[in-house]
């Protein structure tokens, strides 16, 4: 099994479609075909109808769904959590939060509390709400969509909210632009697996709105997709909480290409 078969598989599930999974993937259509032929010789079973158009899941591809996503966050979680338990200090209030948070919206909320004598660790936003659940975190500082299952078993509340916004430099070369019922231009993406990769998906999808050409970049990272929105190299959607707006420019597009979520504090229900 390898982490890049599982990032494959996910692609194909967000577009149902070879070619434009492929595309997303930043590779050829074939050499994607064989990775997914691999995973699927590795799992024992075919994962897609390939004969039905889109392309559908079968019963075994259903069932792999489901874990899917949580094996990609665990594999990238699991270092983190065994680093987090080697602290230098005694006793820690060890506190889950994503990596845009903790560079953004965190130190604020911590100082305004007087929190002292504290851990952080960065992780996906499953792998935050996981290690609240399974007692490796006291609290965990989250982006939130709505999802109110993922919340399950945790007391949580709204401490804040932000919105992902699609933004490019001034001097984007090829600007991106929506076209009909097609996005144009130089297109960066979030890694299939992410939240913000699924969101945006996910609305896409709903607006039946397709991306004409190959993303230019992939990232899990928005800081990382920032420094290059900025750098000219394309655009994105970036957290508004991360934005300079002398740096950026939000691209021409519908209003719902804004998409809002809550800040939440989650922690193990009944913990005062």
């Amino acid at each position: 099994m390898e982490l890049q078969w599982i990032d494959d598989f996910l692609a194909l599930c967000e577009t149902r479609n070879f070619t434009r999974a492929a595309q997303a993937r930043c590779t050829t259509q074939s050499a994607y075909s064989r990775r997914m032929q691999r995973l699927e010789d590795w799992l024992g079973a075919p994962l897609f109808d390939r004969e039905r158009r889109p392309v559908a899941l079968t019963p075994a591809g259903e069932e792999f769904l489901a874990r899917a996503h949580r094996l990609r966050d665990e594999i990238f979680d699991a270092r983190r959590a065994v680093l987090s338990v080697s602290s230098h200090l005694e006793k820690s209030l060890r506190v889950y939060t994503t990596n845009t948070l903790a560079a953004t919206f965190l130190s604020p909320w911590l100082i305004a509390r007087g929190l002292q004598n504290y851990s952080v660790i960065v992780a996906s936003v499953s792998g935050c709400l996981e290690a609240v659940k399974r007692g490796h975190a006291d609290l965990a500082l989250t982006p939130h969509f709505g999802d109110a299952e993922a919340l399950t078993g945790l007391e949580a509340r709204e401490i804040g909210e932000d919105r992902l916004i699609l933004v490019q430099s001034g001097g984007l070369k090829d600007p991106v632009g929506l076209i009909g019922r097609e996005l144009t231009g130089a297109l960066m993406v979030y890694t299939p697996g992410t939240q913000y990769g699924a969101q945006i998906a996910a609305m896409l999808d709903a607006h039946r709105i397709a991306i004409r050409a190959r993303p230019v970049c992939e990232s899990a990272s928005a800081e990382a997709l920032l420094a290059q929105v900025k750098a000219g190299l394309g655009a994105a959607w970036i957290p508004a909480i991360l934005l300079d707006r002398e740096a950026t420019v939000r691209c021409a597009a519908p209003d719902y290409f804004d998409i809002r979520y809550k800040i939440v504090l989650a922690r193990p229900a009944g913990q005062k």
